[in-house]
């Protein structure tokens, strides 16, 4: 009984989340950044090794613009990128580089304006709402 109570502190230390968070142009050098449907982002440390971790991108006026989820230097998770004025505008979920599932857009007000189902990198669906969030369009197999 002793020795698994010693072991327990060691193996909660092992389950802490370790993510390292990147800032590009500081931290992090990336390649794929323009807004494109075919380049896909690429990130790699000062020491020009992949990157594991969050990476960041800011506004001129500092307030953050973009926050990527990088696994072996390709963006591999959630993506989310925001309005100057903090507001989400984007919300995306990346596999392997590409855009998959779900992908949600709103409105700087932080009203949800869109939504884009994406399958193999190409948008499949998509769901475009009013001001009041009823949706007006929908549009299958793009």
């Amino acid at each position: 009984m002793k020795k698994l109570l010693l072991l327990l502190p060691v193996l909660m230390i092992c389950a802490c989340d370790n993510t390292k968070t990147y800032v590009v142009g500081e931290t992090a050098n990336c390649t794929g950044l323009a807004e494109t449907d075919t380049e896909s982002v690429f990130c790699k440390d000062k020491k020009d090794r992949p990157i594991n971790g969050i990476v960041k991108q800011y506004y001129e006026n500092g307030s953050l613009w973009r926050e990527m989820t990088i696994k072996d230097g390709r963006e591999n998770g959630v993506e989310r990128e925001y309005y100057e004025n903090g507001q989400i505008h984007v919300v995306a979920n990346v596999e392997n580089g590409q855009t998959e599932g779900l992908s949600q857009l709103y409105n700087e007000d932080g009203k949800l304006h869109m939504e884009l189902n994406w399958h193999d990198g190409k948008v499949e669906s998509m769901k475009v709402y009013d001001n009041d969030g009823n949706e007006i369009q929908t549009i299958i197999n793009l």
